[in-house]
Order: structure tokens, then C-alpha cells, then sequence
């Protein structure tokens, strides 16, 4: 009777689909009585149909990729060192009385070709892995950076408005403050706009015959807003509020709020 691991070689060499058929024949029937090899079996089928490799293959639950099976290299490699390590015969009887192995080479050359495929699939969902991550890391430091730069202009605001040399200007519903090359629109008691529209700020610059458009907004429940105007404010003959469609406008298209002379 054959040794039962010598069998177990058997069964991944049927999954390889490299055992004669002959053995294939008798290892179909061994599979019948043998739990722990029809075990053997079955976690080997999922490999050859999914990936097609021929294989023993298991999940790799770290990584969540295939990964070839250490049982099936661990015999073949085993099997091959017993090989190389046994002394030559010089009884020809002995060597006739000795299984021929026909199949090991098959599955020395299958398993190195598995463990290459496998490799490199493990190996690809690594690095969209790591791809993942780095675009992960780039989106979080992203929004780092906004969200300090977010930070920084608050802090310059807050500074601005409360500066003793910042320049004061009461217009409807609130000021606006102009420090250096700064100005602000704080409203504070803004009626809220008609739905589908928002607040927008214009600007006049010195010497211009047209008001530019500049950033939209919406004040809070309350009525508060305040508002960094990104413009000059050193170059600016005056500033306006009005009510515009929701996204803005080129032009205004209501009557202003306000209308506030700079220089």
C-alpha cells in the first residue's frame, strides 16, 4: 500500500491536472474513502477554476489576495531533497521494486509556475494597495493644507476687524472694514435672501466705468455674515451688496443694498 503522504502528492498532482490516467483513476477513487484527502481536494478546486493556475491556492487574510498553499510546496520540496539525498541503487532489483515517479517533475514545474503567477498577482494588489494609500495620504494632506490655510484667514480677520487702525465704514444691515489692502463685509442683521438667491459682492476699481463681480454668500439664521472680499482694497473706488440668482451674476440685477464710496 502506498504511504498516505505519497497519496496526498497524488491528489494535488490530480488538481494540477498533470497525474496520468491511470493514478488519476485510482486517486478518484481514494477520494471516495478519505476525508483528509478529499479535504486536500476541495481547497485546491477554488484555485484552478477562479485563477485557472492548476494549483493549490489559499486566502490570504492579512492582504486579502491568493497566495499559494505552503502544504503543496513544503511535500513537493520535501520530496524533491529525498530525491537528491538517496543514495544510488545498484541492485536493479531493488530499483524495479521501487513506484517509478513519473509526476513529481510535472508538479516541481507546475508549483514553480503557481508560485510565480501568485506571486505576482499578490504582488499587483500590493501596490494598488500602497497606489491607494498614497492617494489616501495625498487627499489628507489636501485637505491639511486647506483646512491650516482656512485657519490662517480666520486668524487674519479676526486681527483685521479689531485692529485699531482698521477703518470702519457703517453701510445697511452692517460695516465694512477695510485694513491695509483688506476689506470685509460684516453684516449683521441681513434679511434672508428669496429662495433660489444669494447675497453677492461687487467692486468698483479706481478709474473702472463697470462693477465687477465678486464672491456670493449667505448669511445665518441670524442674519450674520462676514465676508473677506478678494480684492484690493487699496485700488477699489467703492464696494455694493446686492441680491442676485443663486451662482452669481455678471451684472447686477437688483438694487443694491448698499453701495459704499472708498475714495
Amino acid at each position: 500500500m502506498m504511504p498516505h503522504e505519497a497519496i496526498l502528492d497524488d491528489v494535488a498532482v490530480y488538481a494540477l491536472g498533470s497525474l496520468p490516467a491511470s493514478d488519476a483513476q485510482r486517486v478518484r477513487a481514494h477520494l471516495q474513502s478519505c476525508d483528509e484527502c478529499r479535504e486536500e481536494y476541495e481547497q485546491l478546486r477554488p484555485a484552478v477554476d477562479a485563477l485557472a493556475y492548476s494549483a493549490e491556492s489559499c486566502p490570504d487574510l492579512v492582504h486579502g489576495a491568493v497566495v499559494a498553499s505552503p502544504l503543496l510546496k513544503t511535500r513537493i520540496m520535501q520530496q524533491v531533497q529525498r530525491e537528491a539525498a538517496a543514495p544510488p541503487r545498484s541492485n536493479v532489483g531493488e530499483m524495479r521494486a521501487v513506484r517509478p515517479i513519473v509526476w513529481p517533475a510535472y508538479a516541481v514545474a507546475a508549483a514553480c509556475v503557481i508560485v510565480a503567477l501568485i506571486t505576482g498577482v499578490f504582488n499587483i494588489s500590493l501596490s494598488d494597495q500602497v497606489r491607494q494609500k498614497n492617494a489616501e495620504l495625498a487627499l489628507t494632506q489636501t485637505r491639511s493644507r486647506v483646512l491650516a490655510k482656512d485657519l490662517a484667514d480666520q486668524r487674519t480677520a479676526l486681527a483685521d476687524l479689531v485692529a485699531a487702525d482698521s477703518q470702519h465704514y457703517t453701510v445697511a444691515h452692517g460695516e465694512v472694514v477695510v485694513h491695509g489692502n483688506r476689506l470685509y463685509l460684516t453684516m449683521d442683521a441681513l434679511p434672508p435672501a428669496p429662495k433660489g438667491k444669494v447675497y453677492q459682492a461687487w467692486t468698483l476699481r479706481s478709474g473702472a466705468a463697470r462693477m465687477s463681480p465678486s464672491v456670493t454668500f449667505v448669511p445665518n439664521a441670524g442674519g450674520v455674515a462676514v465676508v473677506p472680499v478678494p480684492a484690493d482694497a487699496s485700488k477699489l473706488a467703492a464696494v455694493a451688496v446686492s441680491i442676485e440668482p443663486d451662482g452669481g451674476s455678471k451684472q447686477p440685477t437688483s438694487t443694491p443694498t448698499f453701495v459704499l464710496k472708498l475714495n
